[in-house]
């Protein structure tokens, strides 16, 4: 393997994890397996590494204008200590990526792209930052970005850092930054990729190997174990979050990746508006939809054709198993006749699916606000 290794590497080798190439990185995969991992993440807690993701500063007294008149989100009613969600999008309205936006201070905002992303990114902001005069760039490995996650994650954190972590001091898309495990300058974010009550730790790298072994033996007692890039997948799948590269990239709209919640009403002009408002209005031809396998273990191969009638109506974009709802689930696009909730499709290899619009477990959020 010939992936770049990250700062907790020599951490993951002494705890025995199976390493994999992830995005250009060297990232433990698993240190167990994928399914204990995941039912750890649902139950208690785990914590992953998030191998590559670095924050891309933007600041100067133009930068909430610049972005904007850049993201599709509502920039403008984002205070400093809060984030939101929201895609950065090309002319023709797809996705150059989607992105976690924070507003640490008034004139001082970072971005937080997909690992494999971060150059793109970077390099788009700065082009287009230009005529704002804003400053754009990548922190690097300033920061390692680490994320707990689970409904215990909130008590373990608590174990090591005196900050309230109450939902009152620190909602959803709240930042902080503080000490923790006797680390100061700990960016602690509530955020996550898995649906559970979870923070995403932005750690100061000369520290990390440390904090990360302090953690995990301050959360043993209440379930914590440390997690790899297997069970991610599987965890957000069942969520029906979509990633970069897979379900969503610069042919897809956040229209037609059932995201259009996030594109927000505002005057400010930005890349793709005119399309995605257009299709807001009059609809898509297809969707991204989370689909059930009826049967069997074997998942379907990224590229996979979904049918109706016999008849090819769509693509699979990627596929795990949900250990938790107990069966195989996959994203797809599909045309959108046959896109609606409790459709029933087959797969090339005849295996049936049913179409769900949402997710499948917790599909109303209850348990990440906890």
């Amino acid at each position: 393997m010939t992936g770049k290794r990250t700062p907790l590497y020599h951490a993951f080798k002494a705890r025995n994890a199976e390493m994999a190439e992830k995005a250009h990185f060297l990232t433990a995969n698993v240190f167990t397996d994928a399914k204990s991992e995941h039912d750890a993440v649902r139950n208690a807690a785990g914590l992953f590494e998030i191998f590559g993701q670095f924050l891309v500063e933007v600041a100067g007294t133009n930068a909430e204008t610049f972005l904007n008149e850049t993201f599709v989100a509502d920039m403008l009613k984002v205070v400093p200590g809060r984030g939101i969600y929201g895609g950065i999008l090309n002319e023709n309205g797809g996705f150059i990526d989607d992105v976690i936006t924070y507003r640490p201070a008034q004139d001082l905002f970072w971005v937080v792209p997909a690992p494999h992303r971060v150059e793109k990114v970077e390099a788009y902001l700065k082009e287009r930052g230009k005529p704002y005069g804003v400053h754009v760039v990548s922190l690097g490995y300033r920061y390692v970005s680490l994320s707990l996650q689970g409904p215990q994650s909130r008590a373990c954190l608590e174990r090591v850092t005196s900050q309230d972590l109450s939902g009152e001091a620190l909602p959803g898309f709240g930042m902080v930054k503080t000490t923790v495990a006797g680390v100061d300058g700990v960016v602690v974010t509530r955020t996550g990729f898995t649906g559970e009550l979870g923070y995403e730790l932005w750690v100061p790298t000369e520290h990390i190997e440390s904090f990360y072994d302090t953690v995990l033996e301050a959360g043993k007692p209440l379930g914590l174990v440390p997690c790899g890039a297997g069970s991610m997948g599987s965890l957000r799948i069942e969520k029906r979050y979509p990633i970069w590269g897979r379900d969503i990239g610069e042919d897809t709209t956040p229209v037609e990746a059932g995201l259009g919640w996030t594109v927000k009403p505002k005057n400010a002009s930005y890349p793709g508006k005119a399309v995605v408002e257009r299709q807001k209005q009059d609809g898509v031809e297809r969707a991204l939809v989370l689909l059930e396998l009826h049967f069997g273990t074997v998942l379907p191969a990224i590229g996979t054709v979904v049918k109706f009638g016999g008849d090819p109506i769509g693509k699979v974009t990627s596929a795990a198993h949900g250990h938790t709802v107990g069966c195989g689930l996959a994203l797809a696009y599909v045309q959108i006749g046959c896109a609606g909730d409790g459709q029933v499709l087959t797969l090339e290899d005849g295996t049936g699916v049913t179409v769900r619009r949402a997710a499948v477990y917790d599909p109303k959020s209850v348990r990440s606000r906890a």
